[in-house]
């Protein structure tokens, strides 16, 4: 008597990413003009803040971080920038558990979402270490201002963590995003990334950092 295997194939650790260019959606709280608005406002209130509070570079070689508050700061504009990191969160959670729709839907309207957000602001030629998030799910950005950004620098740059495929070329090892006023990015906190120095003669480029974590007991009952 034969036996037949059937084979099968899989693709394995698969990385989720999540990337919107707010200014070209449409509805309430979308597209260029509000984004514009929006954009303006927070970048007032980033340096104002810059200005006032203590030096914060660590990991970053010409760059200054905020304190790590600012998603709680009482103003339209933080509120605004809320409303659109949790868009990105539900994305990413429904991404994360596509095969388990309902338990994603479940876990994002009934967990916790503790999240914490910091503005980086990046003068000609700054940088970012390459890192990795702790005590969250997931990480992103958001760009308000893109000056030192161009082909060749100021990229944010999201890392292959396979050591062995990029050595055997079996990877890129680096996936590059060249950022844009307006654009939102998220993506798992465990993966390696960093930022590309910024142009010496393009300005300043302003962004916030953020992390996001569930408290989900609940929402596993």
């Amino acid at each position: 008597m034969t036996t037949t295997t059937r084979s099968t194939t899989f693709t394995a650790w698969p990385t989720g990413f999540y990337q919107v260019d707010l200014t070209t959606l449409e509805g309430p709280g979308l597209g260029p003009e509000t984004v514009a608005e929006m954009n303006d406002q927070l970048r007032t209130l980033i340096l104002e803040a810059e200005s006032r509070q203590p030096e914060y570079r660590f990991g970053v070689i010409g760059a200054q971080k905020s304190s790590l508050d600012i998603l709680r700061w009482d103003h339209p504009a933080v509120a605004w920038l809320r409303e659109r990191i949790l868009d990105a969160i539900r994305d990413l959670t429904l991404d994360a558990l596509s095969d388990k729709e309902e338990l994603a839907e479940t876990v994002f309207e009934k967990s916790g979402i503790r999240a914490e957000g910091w503005a980086v602001v990046y003068h000609q030629g700054g940088s970012h270490r390459q890192h990795t998030h702790h005590d969250s799910v997931f990480s992103g950005t958001y760009y308000i201002e893109t000056g030192g950004v161009g082909p060749e620098g100021g990229h944010l740059q999201l890392l292959d963590p396979r050591p062995a495929a990029v050595a055997r070329r079996a990877s890129p090892g680096v996936y590059a995003v060249q950022p844009k006023p307006g654009l939102l990015v998220g993506f798992p906190s465990w993966l390696p990334h960093s930022v590309q120095a910024t142009l010496h003669d393009g300005g300043t480029r302003i962004c916030v950092a953020w992390n996001a974590a569930f408290d989900t007991p609940e929402a596993l009952s």
